[in-house]
């Protein structure tokens, strides 16, 4: 809340606050020069800081404001050096005048948009002064616009002096230009207001837009983007990700996140906001969607085994791969035995996981398929809850089927290796295929005791 005493107070606040800055090093090195008795250094530092005083003292300083800063700086919301630095038209301080949709991002979606500014870097602590906040984010600009008493009384003893210098301010900031200018620098798009149905070019009645940069929303989308990515909440989030006994929260991370430089090694030259910004300009990433060919498993009406089907292959391709890796290691040690079951055990999970997408197909899908009935009765399960398939739900009760599922894994994962390494064919024999059958129902019971069951 802005009381009186507040609105009384913000110039001589603001002023103190550019002495306080501007002075900060002299005070340091006066402090230095006292304790260490240099009576010439502590005079030419006193004299320094006096210079500071005198440039920043109220009357004197709010004079050259008005008659001489105001004419140096151009205003507003969307600069026209940020198109090209330069270019020389006017900047314009957007003000809502509609209801704009929440849909759409804009400067309109700004509470308070800042008020960004350029022209002589001298003249620039002007703009420093109508962005000083007074309370609760109150800007010395709000009270001029809003006509705040207290504040303009503030500006001089005269209370005519005070009320032209608080009606240059206002002029200043409202920015209203009977004749706006652009500059060759400026990009211009020409658009037609009379649809497609005019006769000729000369018809159409086009009108001039000419883009203007969006300071001010850059800015607060800077801002916004700094405060998520290097908060400390979110710098210590990001520090214990891979800390075990560290608490873990969430964090935010941006990838593909650009940025833009706009005044090259002076972006001071752009404008105030681009000056703090330090020249960067963040664009989050626009690309088109990638379209990915469905991962959904296509299985053949014709297969009569799902362990044979040319789908099923290409799905454990990479997984068979590594098989093929470990097989040709012919080491016999812990670590090979351990890569193998690995191996084998990534095969299962994807075998798994395609067998949980089948089984949540819409029951009764295996009807027109060719499948052998225990496979039917493992991918389809809900098939004999459907009516009419009594008889499906009695031979699935048997419970006979999954030594079935087991046998058929066993047999095709040894036909798969004597087909890839056909000079060990005879290798993968008896004990092979009764380690395979061990493999699958060991993995089975490892779903199950997951709560995930393979065989439903």
């Amino acid at each position: 809340m802005i009381t009186n005493d507040l609105a009384k107070t913000a110039v001589s606040r603001f002023l103190q606050h550019q002495i306080d800055s501007k002075s900060e090093k002299l005070q340091k090195q006066l402090a230095v020069a006292t304790e260490n008795g240099d009576k010439a250094t502590i005079a030419d530092l006193n004299s320094q800081i006096q210079e500071i005083e005198q440039k920043f003292e109220k009357t004197a300083w709010l004079d050259l404001a008005v008659h001489s800063m105001a004419k140096q700086l151009k205003f507003g919301t969307h600069i026209s050096k940020g198109i090209h630095p330069d270019a020389k038209g006017d900047n314009v301080n957007f003000i809502a005048t509609a209801q704009r949709p929440h849909t759409l991002i804009g400067t309109h979606s700004l509470a308070n948009p800042a008020l960004d500014a350029n022209g002589n870097a001298a003249a620039l602590p002007l703009a420093s002064f109508f962005d000083f906040d007074v309370a609760d984010g109150v800007k010395v600009r709000d009270l001029i616009l809003a006509d705040n008493a207290e504040f303009i009384a503030s500006l001089s003893d005269n209370t005519d002096t005070a009320s032209e210098y608080h009606a240059h301010f206002k002029q200043i900031l409202q920015n209203n230009m009977e004749n706006p200018t652009t500059h060759e620098r400026n990009k211009q798009l020409l658009w037609y207001t009379s649809g497609d149905t005019a006769d000729g070019l000369d018809a159409l009645q086009y009108m001039t837009i000419i883009p203007l940069y969006p300071s001010a929303l850059t800015y607060e989308v800077y801002l916004k983007i700094n405060q998520l990515r290097y908060s400390d909440d979110n710098k210590k989030a990001l520090e214990n990700r891979f800390k075990p006994n560290a608490e873990h929260t969430p964090y935010v991370s941006m990838p593909n996140l650009a940025t833009v430089q706009l005044g090259g090694s002076k972006p001071q030259n752009i404008s105030q906001l681009m000056s703090r910004q330090g020249g960067r300009n963040y664009l989050l990433p626009s690309l088109p969607p990638k379209i990915r060919q469905s991962r959904e498993f296509a299985l053949s009406k014709f297969s009569e085994n799902f362990f044979d089907s040319k789908t099923l292959k290409y799905h454990v391709q990479d997984d068979f791969k590594y098989v093929i890796e470990v097989v040709q290691d012919i080491r016999n040690n812990i670590d090979v035995r351990d890569k193998r079951k690995d191996a084998i055990d990534r095969i299962l999970h994807t075998i798994f996981a395609i067998a949980h997408e089948l089984q949540d197909r819409p029951a009764g899908w295996s009807k027109e398929y060719a499948l052998s009935l225990p496979q039917k009765f493992w991918l389809d399960p809900y098939r004999s809850e459907l009516d009419g398939e009594e008889e499906f739900a009695q031979e699935k009760a048997k419970n006979e089927w999954q030594k079935v599922i087991l046998d058929d894994f066993a047999s095709w994962f040894n036909h798969e290796l004597r087909t890839t390494f056909k000079e060990l064919k005879f290798d993968f024999a008896d004990a092979e295929y009764i380690e395979w059958k061990r493999e699958i129902d060991d993995m089975q019971k490892f779903y199950g005791r997951a709560g995930k069951g393979v065989f439903l």
